[in-house]
């Protein structure tokens, strides 16, 4: 099975002022599908989303990753505009496309099955590949929860989930879900602070059950 690593740019802050949101908007993305995001978050855009691509790209080329195109990233509503009361939280969903060639990885309607041991194998790959992103990027990873194969939608996914601290700043839980697509893969990033999980978990969960996929290769 072919791996990617997905870096993170990391951000941290204090406090939480944010309420739950209940309205959420459908986002069509280009060559992959639709999401629903709740109104409380924005997509990263203006100098704020230069800024993130810039950094991007120098951990690229200090560690050799590709870096695509195929990026699109939501954040707390307001940190575009460095809004103060936006920054008093963390939360990011990162929706990122690796495209390959015909045949790299199986089909959308593929049922993705392993057994117990190859569950472990790819949990210790994976594991080991994170820990050494997150290393270059001043992080460490600080609980491992390990991989697992769920259903979303109708489409089976490789979910990796651990937890991850950047110096002392707070935890924050990351959720990866990997959904191959015949030429290419699909990641679904989710990630917040875990003292903020309150607010962001249940909004979290609605937005990767609204995942869709129709450009079904």
């Amino acid at each position: 099975m072919k791996t990617i690593i997905t870096t993170i740019a990391c951000m941290f802050f204090t406090t939480l002022t944010f309420s739950q949101s209940t309205d959420f908007e459908n986002y069509q993305i280009l060559e992959v599908g639709s999401i629903s995001i709740p109104n409380n978050m924005e997509i990263q855009s203006g100098n704020y989303k230069k800024k993130s691509e810039i950094y991007q790209k120098e951990i690229s080329k200090k560690f050799g990753y590709e870096v695509s195109d195929n990026r699109v990233v939501f954040q707390q509503k307001g940190v575009n505009d460095s809004d103060k009361q936006a920054l008093a939280t963390y939360v990011r969903v990162i929706l990122e496309t690796d495209i390959g060639n015909f045949g790299d990885y199986e089909k959308l309607s593929t049922k993705l099955i392993a057994t117990p041991q190859e569950i472990s194998d790819i949990s210790k790959e994976f594991k080991t590949q994170i820990q050494q992103s997150l290393a270059g990027i001043g992080s460490k990873l600080i609980t491992w929860y390990g991989v697992s194969i769920v259903t979303i939608n109708g489409s089976t996914a490789l979910k990796i989930s651990y937890l991850r601290q950047l110096n002392d700043q707070p935890f924050v839980v990351v959720n990866m879900y990997l959904f191959h697509n015949n030429d290419r893969l699909h990641t679904l990033t989710l990630s917040y602070r875990q003292l903020d999980e309150a607010t962001w978990k249940p909004l979290l969960t609605k937005i990767t059950n609204s995942f869709t996929i129709t450009n079904i290769r």
